[in-house]
């Protein structure tokens, strides 16, 4: 794997938000350890996530940020901004009194950026920002997050976020899971909220969280009444409906439709550690794309997850071998997660009796075949998860790949990033006769290398006028229109070719990513943007042509 800071001594890891992200964290937390023994690794994290950071192994030192607290000054104006602009320049002196020297900032927020910035660390492997506020991507890895999380690109991305944050950090060696450390106070708790439950059945207990994030990618509770009735009479099974207190609307329906003493109620009663010590007890979870699904991940509890919506399984499905995915196929997934669904018709394709037949497989085992008639391969794919041999994540189809049409295009790319960011030796074979369904694949590829061809020959015409003092500035001036036309050409590719998207907007953050100010180091930069966009077109024609 090519590196660029394979050596590490004083790490920060800002993680500030949600926990899930910390969760998806743990691998590049352990590589680190393992890559580099002797690290000390600090993470900055929101302080109420504080306590989740606290059981996961590798970490020496939790550093929170109070965010709510500033904000509540701000509001308060007058002596309030005096207030956070005091906390925020103490917490800054804080860091830079540490000294770090390597820093992965896994959020992309504009202030993180800023706050990274006034520390001063010289070598990232995330976001930062220059003197004048704007944000920097360090990584051409992190710019692949920011690529693949762009709307229209997602659905060609198969690499998980847990690796492109992994391989932001140089990170080779991990484990193949996510990690977190369950106290035994809190296994025991569990043990005792589950022998209190008073079951009567004796079957496996399966952990339901029937909550999510946003309301469309919540299964309507209807449907996972039908499903935990199936699981009832058929598995004689124990049901726990884990989740939140606030998620109680959407639980207690559930409860009372099922009308059983094997249905069990936990959400509102456990904390982060206490669920993880339910589910390391469960023997399935049954999920959403959740916070509770990387827990049960990080707790080896095999997962059946379902990704509706704006959730996609390839970007952040359950971090570990033998878990099952099941994606709806349809138009417009996967949706925008910042807009609203009218119309959520993905969740249709998701039958309470496939999903309990599916339950009743992966409770006998990894299940690697599944019945050709047990879901409709046009309306829903469903995966096995498991590591590629370079080691990523990666799903393999437990339904006919011929119906996952993006599928040669996924792969494609997932050769491509591989091979040309991390140094992998992926050879040339897999993806099949695409250019018979895709007739003008060719000419669109050939667009966008001539437009990189033409950039590096403009460029080099730049440095020609720049050495030349006599050159009329007029020159340079059209030079320099003729380059911006070209950037934008470039980018309205991307937009109107979808399959192009990926290559265009790294092209598109490589660009906003140039630094300095001498003219013919700019221009040396640049040529290099357009030389890697070129390349990059031609790895990925001969991946999709084999």
């Amino acid at each position: 794997m090519k590196k660029r800071f394979p050596h590490k001594d004083k790490v920060l890891l800002v993680n500030i938000t949600r926990l899930g992200d910390m969760l998806q964290a743990t691998p590049t937390v352990a590589g680190m350890k393992l890559e580099n023994p002797n690290c000390k690794i600090s993470v900055v994290v929101e302080k109420q996530f504080e306590s989740v950071c606290r059981l996961i192994p590798h970490i020496d030192e939790v550093i929170s940020i109070d965010l709510s607290m500033t904000v509540r000054a701000l509001t308060r104006e007058g002596e309030g901004i005096v207030d956070a602009y005091e906390y925020l320049s103490d917490f800054v002196n804080e860091l830079r009194s540490r000294k770090f020297d390597y820093c992965l900032n896994m959020s992309s927020s504009a202030y993180t950026a800023m706050l990274l910035q006034l520390v001063g660390i010289k070598r990232n492997g995330g976001w930062t920002s220059d003197e004048e506020g704007y944000r920097v991507i360090e990584s051409e890895w992190a710019r692949l997050f920011a690529t693949s999380v762009f709307h229209q690109n997602r659905q060609f991305n198969s690499l998980n976020l847990v690796d492109v944050f992994r391989c932001s950090a140089d990170v080779e060696r991990h484990p193949d899971h996510l990690v977190i450390d369950v106290p035994e106070k809190d296994m025991e708790y569990a043990r005792q909220m589950l022998a209190d439950a008073k079951f009567t059945n004796r079957g496996p207990i399966i952990s339901i969280q029937a909550g999510a994030s946003q309301g469309k990618r919540q299964w309507a509770p209807e449907n996972f009444v039908k499903l935990i009735n199936l699981l009832l009479n058929k598995l004689h099974a124990r049901v726990v409906l884990i989740g939140s207190a606030k998620e109680m609307n959407i639980i207690q329906p559930i409860k009372d439709g099922c009308n059983s003493e094997n249905v069990f109620v936990a959400a509102g009663k456990t904390d982060i550690a206490q669920l993880a010590g339910i589910l390391k007890q469960s023997s399935l979870l049954i999920t959403g794309d959740t916070g509770p699904m990387h827990i049960a991940a990080a707790v080896k509890t095999p997962v059946l997850s379902m990704f509706l919506a704006s959730a996609f399984g390839y970007e952040t499905g359950p971090y570990g071998k033998d878990n099952l995915v099941l994606q709806p196929i349809i138009g417009c997934g996967p949706c925008n997660p910042n807009k609203s669904c009218a119309r959520p018709d993905c969740h249709f394709h998701l039958e309470a009796e496939a999903v309990a037949a599916l339950t009743e497989m992966r409770l006998n085992g990894p299940v690697h075949s599944i019945p050709e008639n047990l879901v409709d391969p046009r309306k829903v794919i469903v995966f096995n998860t498991c590591f590629d041999q370079y080691g990523f994540y990666h799903q393999t189809h437990l339904t006919p790949a011929k119906y996952d049409q993006l599928d040669p295009y996924r792969t494609a790319y997932r050769k491509l990033w591989l091979d040309d960011l991390g140094g992998y030796d992926v050879g040339t074979s897999g993806s099949g006769s695409l250019l018979r369904t895709a007739p003008d694949l060719g000419n669109d590829l050939t667009k966008v290398i001539d437009c990189a061809n033409e950039g590096v020959r403009l460029i080099g015409e730049l440095e020609r006028l720049v050495k030349d003092i006599a050159s009329p500035p007029l020159l340079l001036g059209k030079v320099n229109d003729e380059l911006t036309e070209l950037d934008r050409q470039i980018e309205q590719v991307g937009y109107h070719i979808p399959w192009l998207g990926p290559l265009t907007r790294m092209f598109v953050f490589a660009k906003e990513n140039i630094s300095g100010t001498e003219a013919l180091e700019l221009a040396s930069q640049m040529a290099g943007v357009y030389s890697d966009l070129g390349r990059r077109c031609r790895k990925l024609g001969t991946y999709l042509n084999n």
